[in-house]
C-alpha cells in the first residue's frame, strides 16, 4: 500500500490466484515476515528515506513479482513486473489496484471510464493504469478498482496517464538518485544501504497520535492492533536513521519517550489503545541514544 499523507489516501496492490476447481485465493495485504505455510514471501530491497524510490519482489501461490515505486513531483508511480517461477500457476494471477481513503479520514473515489478519480482534503487526484482491464471481477474489494491479467509488466500513476516508457523512466531516474546517495557514503555505502532500507520499510505513519515513528516491525504492529513501540528497539532506530535522517532519528527519539508513564518510567511496549507496560522499562540505552544524538547535531532543545 502507498498513501498520499496527511490526506491518507491509498493505493493498495492486491494479487489474485486463478484455480480451475475451489482454488482461486486473494492477496489483500503483503506483509515482511509472515512464516505460514501459505503465506507471502516479500525480499525487500531499496527504501529510500523519503521514499522517492522502493523496490520489493514477492513470491506467493507460484507467482513471482517485482514492485518498483518512485515519486515524479508530487506524483507516484508504480511499475509491476512478473518473474518467471520454476512452478508456474495453470492460470496467470490478476493485478489489482484499489483506491480508498484510510482510519476515516474524508474522501471520496469514483471510477471513471479510464481511470479513478479520488477527491480528499488537498483535492483532486486521479489514478490510472496501464494495463488491459481484465474480464474477472469477483475481489473482495468494496470500492472502486482497476484490475489487470497480470501477464506482463504493468504501470500506474497518478496525476496524469503516463505510458510504461514514461513509468520507467521516472524509476530509472530515482533509482540512480538513490545509488548515488550511497556512493556519497564512501566506504560505508553498503552499510547506509542496509540501514536506509530496514528502516524506510519499516517507518510508519501513526494516526493515533499523528506521528511517523519506526515500530520493531510490521507483523508486530499488525498484531497489537495498529503499532507498537517496543522502548529499546525504537531507541536503536533513532541511532541507526541519524546516519540519513535526522527528522526521523529525533522522531523515534522523542515518540518513545512520549510513551512516559505516570510511575516515571519509558514502558517495555506501547501500543494502539494507549495501553502500555505499567510495571517494567528496557535496559537504559534511551540516555546513550539521546547522548549520540547531541554529539551528532548539538540541539540543546533535544537535551
Amino acid at each position: 500500500t502507498h498513501v498520499l499523507l496527511p490526506d491518507g489516501l491509498a493505493v493498495h496492490v492486491g494479487l489474485k490466484h486463478n484455480g480451475t476447481e475451489f482454488a482461486d485465493a486473494w492477496l489483500g495485504d503483503a506483509l515482511i515476515g509472515r512464516q505460514g505455510k501459505d503465506d507471502e514471501q516479500i525480499f525487500p530491497g531499496p527504501h529510500a528515506w523519503d521514499g522517492s524510490y522502493t523496490d520489493l519482489k514477492l513470491n506467493w501461490r507460484g507467482h513471482n513479482l517485482r514492485l518498483q515505486s518512485a515519486h515524479d513531483g508530487a506524483d507516484l508511480v508504480l511499475l509491476a513486473t512478473p518473474i518467471a517461477s520454476e512452478h508456474p500457476s495453470s492460470l496467470p494471477p490478476t493485478l489489482v489496484f484499489s483506491v480508498g481513503y484510510l482510519w476515516n479520514l474524508p474522501g471520496t473515489v469514483l471510477k471513471r471510464e479510464k481511470f479513478l478519480e479520488a477527491h480528499g482534503q488537498s483535492g483532486e487526484t486521479r489514478i490510472y493504469s496501464t494495463g488491459t482491464a481484465s474480464k474477472g471481477m469477483y475481489f473482495p474489494i468494496s470500492g472502486p478498482y482497476l484490475a489487470t491479467d497480470f501477464t506482463s509488466p504493468v504501470g500506474l500513476s497518478t496525476g496524469h496517464a503516463r505510458t510504461l516508457a514514461e513509468v520507467q523512466t521516472v524509476l530509472d531516474r530515482q533509482h540512480s538518485a538513490y545509488e548515488h546517495s550511497l556512493a556519497s557514503a564512501g566506504a560505508s555505502g553498503p552499510n547506509a544501504d542496509a540501514i536506509q532500507t530496514t528502516l524506510g520499510w519499516d517507518t510508519i505513519y501513526e494516526p493515533q497520535h499523528v506521528r511517523v515513528v519506526s515500530p520493531v516491525s510490521r507483523v508486530w504492529s499488525v498484531g497489537w492492533g495498529g503499532y507498537v513501540i517496543f522502548d529499546w528497539d525504537t531507541f536503536f532506530a533513532a541511532t541507526m536513521a541519524a546516519i540519513g535522517d535526522k527528522d526521523l532519528a529525533y522522531a523515534d527519539a522523542v515518540e518513545t519517550l512520549r510513551e512516559s508513564t505516570p510511575q516515571g518510567f519509558v514502558p517495555n511496549y506501547a501500543r494502539a489503545g494507549d495501553w502500555k507496560s505499567e510495571d517494567r522499562s528496557e535496559p537504559p540505552v534511551g540516555a546513550i541514544t539521546v547522548l549520540g544524538l547531541y554529539q551528532k547535531f548539538h540541539d540543546r532543545w533535544l537535551l
